[in-house]
């Protein structure tokens, strides 16, 4: 969903400047970078900026429009409130998130590094690539895919306490409050001629590969599928979150690109009762709903749970971002061995693999990737002693990741 990345290898920070030409901050610095790229002399176009100004005192939430519907059995009004939330002023100002005058939104940092991390054109980061078929019966080749995403003024502030100190970042400071919204625009590179459903798309111009790993260059994505999520008290009794996923569809009515988003569904728990890999109608889950109106071809997750055309089909929207704790113990997709393990509900305020000295980033992948890379680039920042979990957690091999490669 918002940050399961493809292939992400630990590479020493010289290295990354290496790839990039750029110096990590110094300590004792005070501001994030933007992008890992070199902005090009020649280039006249749009430049990232990373919104980090974050609150310094914690801000009302204001206007909450999806409090109006219940999410259980009004799911598409609900859906379509927080997408009209997220646009507002966002829109207008082609995402440029400082320049938006009707509400903050803010970045995650940290999430420069890494030949997947921001370009400088709009800060997209790479994602788990979409394979033959995947997007459409008729797709034949393999193709990136690329995101942003971002927090209202309430998770900004979260954001800006366990960055308060950019040389010691403090993962105890997470405690998303309700009326926390985050965003997630992802792109991908594939043409209409391969995906028909993507025409009159709303496109961006990015610093972009086109296939995973491929060299970047500027050339043409097209807006593919937005994620929501809201951190809602009504559903403390499974994991506080309520996460939502739109697919754009050319063939759906709409003005503009952006009303031909079509809900795929929404989820609130992951159903841990279901235990079979799959199953069909996704009608036995009783904490999803999966739109049957939905046009473009798409996959869900494990037995038909909530994800998006570039999700994993092993995992679900939140499944994946539960196990958004520090440090992490346990990769971001399920194993053979236990894959229950990966659908549990785990409250917003737990750690995946609990413990002494572990600490839930109340399901923000963003933040636990952040995390991840500062101190790949700072280990000698790196001074917490973690404890075992209380459950032998599977063995960690990679970063956090979309969906390795070789996953599907």
């Amino acid at each position: 969903m918002f940050l399961q990345r493809s292939t992400l290898q630990v590479l020493s920070f010289a290295a990354v400047a290496l790839c990039f030409s750029v110096e990590p901050p110094a300590v004792g610095g005070q501001t994030f970078p933007s992008s890992g790229d070199t902005v090009p002399n020649s280039w006249t176009g749009p430049v990232f900026k990373l919104r980090q100004d974050y609150p310094k005192i914690k801000p009302a939430v204001g206007t909450k429009p999806w409090k109006s519907f219940n999410f259980k059995t009004q799911p598409v009004p609900y859906l379509q409130s927080v997408l009209s939330y997220c646009k507002e002023g966002n829109v207008e100002v082609d995402w440029q998130l400082e320049k938006n005058t009707v509400r903050n939104w803010y970045h995650a940092p940290w999430l420069h590094t890494t030949p997947n991390g921001r370009e400088f054109v709009h800060g997209l980061t790479g994602e788990r690539s979409s394979r033959p078929h995947e997007l459409d019966p008729a797709q034949t080749g393999s193709f990136a895919n690329w995101a942003v995403g971002f927090y209202n003024a309430p998770g900004g502030y979260v954001i800006g306490q366990v960055w308060k100190d950019p040389n010691a970042p403090n993962p105890s400071a997470v405690l998303f409050p309700d009326g926390t919204v985050t965003c997630k625009l992802l792109f991908t590179t594939a043409p209409v001629a391969q995906v028909p459903y993507l025409k009159n798309s709303f496109e961006w111009q990015a610093n972009a590969s086109a296939s995973s790993g491929g060299p970047r260059s500027i050339q043409t994505v097209r807006l593919l599928q937005v994620d929501v999520a809201v951190r809602d008290s009504r559903a403390n009794t499974t994991t506080g979150w309520v996460f939502g996923t739109f697919v754009y569809d050319g063939n759906a009515a709409g003005a503009t690109p952006w009303d031909r988003l079509v809900p795929v569904g929404l989820m609130w728990g992951n159903d841990p009762a279901v235990t079979e890999p799959t199953k069909t109608p996704t009608t036995h889950l009783a904490e999803t709903f999966i739109n049957p109106a939905v046009g473009p071809a798409q996959h869900l997750g494990r037995a038909g749970r909530l994800n998006g055309p570039v999700d994993n089909p092993k995992s679900s929207c939140l499944s994946c971002h539960s196990t958004a704790q520090w440090k992490a113990l346990s990769n971001v997709l399920p194993d053979a061995s236990d894959p229950m393990r990966w659908f549990r509900n785990i409250k917003a305020t737990e750690a995946f693999d609990p413990g002494p000295g572990q600490h839930s980033l109340g399901y923000s992948l963003q933040i636990a990737l952040g995390l991840e890379r500062f101190h790949t680039a700072h280990p000698s920042q790196l001074t917490e002693t973690i404890a075992p979990a209380a459950a032998p957690p599977s063995k960690k091999t990679k970063p956090i990741s979309r969906g390795d490669e070789d996953d599907n």
